[in-house]
């Protein structure tokens, strides 16, 4: 809710064709909840998933709307009801623009960078943050692990929030902020729940397979992540150029993009000399320039992160050289190659968000140029969810671990074993099924010696585990940091 105590005719730059009588309408708020109209409100009526606006609409005219919004097709189902409904060729694009208008006069006063890509996103969203704040241009985080300053965050509990809750938002950060990385979903995109944010540049970190339950198809859900680059109000594109759908994205962009990859000729090159129990070192090229920076960090899809966040600080005018005096201090994501293991005589046990094939993979083969003894994965697949990677998962795992533990990730509605036992069908190898994921962490981390490394893999930053519709609290961190006093002490 809104509140705007003023006339319709405020609206008049997105609403071109709202009837001339209802410019004087006093209107005190404008609501996007039916459940939260009152009399005098004026009620858009956003698309929903369940498509239920008619009934939205009926409940906002009952509790006394005095005129309601909606798209066409939607106007055209409504009975005859004195208050007037206006039609809109594109209901959330007014909607994000009013919105946007109505709280900061249309503009934020930030830069806003968004950031796209199956992988990667949490992780450029903020070492983008820490270098940028490093650089005296304080930027906030605003994503799946949550939104503010990038070591302070507040729960958001989706990638990318509805629409008026996101401006609402973007509102608040720019009281303390120069600038925002913000993560922007495949679902934000397609909903059009990005509406009214005016983005200086866009961010492309990879397409691989996740979420066909929703898109049906790898094009389709390519198609959602392009929206970014197609923006008009874009002042720069960052694009991975060592990614299979590079290409047909920088067809697409609105303005000329610039690439990073190990390939030379991308804008930004970049290449691993050494990786090591601390991290690795790495080499970045641009234009005449070369820099090695000791990385904290973990896997050469870090340094692919490092890479983008690099390149959107030279897009926003920073000198290399400063860029690369700040790389030194970065510091891992939650839940994103999370160390948690900090004793001597302890394995490495790092806790990552993994859970899809191409991130899963990704993670395997990078530890592996780190690891010194074995490598132990503990990892599951989300009930209620594309199915078709289950059997993926298992293989990846199997193929790149040296010892795998089946278990429970977010079974949802499933039977979690049934999950479990998908992964793996037709597989040989070393590997078990332990349902309990408790235990399976437990059993991973006693059962490596000082020189393995422990990956938990599928949960990341999450604290529950939900179950039948219920979200119990759990924490791959946490119980990984049992184990290891656990052992410590014995």
């Amino acid at each position: 809710m809104i509140a705007l105590n003023q006339p319709l005719s405020v609206l008049k730059p997105w609403v071109e064709l709202l009837p001339q009588g209802l410019f004087d309408l006093e209107i005190k708020n404008i609501c996007f909840d039916s459940r939260e109209v009152s009399l005098g409100d004026a009620f858009f009526a956003l698309p929903s998933v369940a498509g239920n606006e008619v009934q939205n609409i009926t409940q906002a005219l009952a509790l006394g709307a005095s005129v309601v919004f909606a798209d066409e097709g939607v106007c055209k189902q409504l009975a005859v009801s004195d208050v007037p409904c206006v039609a809109l060729a594109d209901v959330m694009n007014t909607a994000g623009n009013v919105i946007a208008h109505v709280l900061y006069n249309g503009r934020a006063d930030l830069q806003i960078v968004g950031i796209t890509g199956t992988n990667g996103k949490s992780s450029i969203s903020f070492y983008l943050a820490q270098l940028l704040t490093a650089l005296s241009s304080p930027c906030a985080v605003m994503g799946t692990v949550g939104y503010g300053q990038w070591d302070q965050l507040k729960p958001s509990g989706m990638t990318t929030l509805p629409l008026e809750k996101l401006h609402h938002v973007l509102h608040e950060l720019s009281a303390s902020f120069q600038a925002v990385a913000m993560e922007v979903s495949s679902h934000g995109l397609h909903q059009n729940r990005l509406a009214g944010v005016n983005f200086d540049g866009a961010v492309f970190s990879n397409l691989s397979r996740d979420h066909l339950d929703y898109h049906g198809t790898m094009d389709a859900y390519g198609q959602a992540k392009a929206l970014l680059f197609k923006r008009p109000e874009l002042k720069f594109a960052v694009i991975n150029g060592d990614d299979s759908y590079a290409s047909a994205l920088i067809e697409q962009c609105s303005v000329q993009p610039m690439t990073y990859a190990q390939s030379a000729s991308a804008d930004l090159c970049f290449k691993i000399v050494d990786m090591h129990d601390q991290g690795m070192t790495v080499e970045f090229t641009w234009r005449d320039q070369v820099e090695q920076v000791v990385l904290p960090l973990f896997g050469v899809f870090n340094a692919e992160n490092v890479a983008a966040a690099i390149l959107c600080c030279l897009n926003m005018k920073f000198e290399f050289k400063h860029i690369m005096s700040a790389c030194s201090a970065l510091c891992a994501v939650p839940g994103r190659m999370q160390q948690v293991s900090v004793m001597n005589k302890q394995p490495l046990v790092l806790v990552d968000y993994a859970h899809t094939p191409d991130a899963l993979e990704q993670i395997l083969t990078s530890i592996k140029q780190h690891a010194q003894g074995s490598i132990h994965l503990v990892v599951g697949c989300g009930g209620d969810r594309d199915t078709g990677k289950r059997k993926l998962m298992g293989e990846i795992a199997v193929t790149h671990a040296n010892k795998t533990i089946i278990t429970s990730d977010n079974p949802r509605s499933e039977d979690p074993l049934s999950i479990c036992k998908q992964m793996v069908d037709g597989l040989n190898g070393d590997f078990i099924i332990k349902v309990d994921r408790s235990a399976a962490i437990h059993d991973a981390i006693s059962q490596a010696s000082d020189n393995d490394i422990v990956i938990i893999a599928g949960k990341g930053h999450e604290d529950y585990q939900e179950i039948n519709g219920q979200r119990h609290f759990f924490s791959d961190v946490e119980e990984a940091k049992k184990v290891l006093q656990l052992e410590k002490q014995s």
